[in-house]
């Protein structure tokens, strides 16, 4: 077996930063659910479509502000 090196991929968190809302869209599909936070920020919600058990694990949570993607957050837990 051959051992692989070099960089390691970058995380989904980080290369959706600054990205617009067609660009999200063409990379993680329709979202689950859209908020809007009291600060006016946009939330989409990607939820996983099914589980036995319900938990936030596999849940990312993707912040606009202005059209751009500011925070994504991936729930571990």
């Amino acid at each position: 077996m051959k051992k692989v090196t070099g960089k390691p991929q970058p995380l989904m968190e980080n290369s959706l930063i600054s990205m617009n809302e067609s660009e999200v869209r063409k990379k993680l599909g329709e979202p689950t659910m859209v908020s809007l936070t009291p600060e006016n920020k946009i939330i989409w919600t990607y939820r996983p479509e099914w589980k036995i058990m319900p938990d936030n694990k596999g849940t990312v949570y993707v912040e606009f502000d202005n059209g751009k993607v500011t925070k994504v957050i991936k729930a571990e837990q």
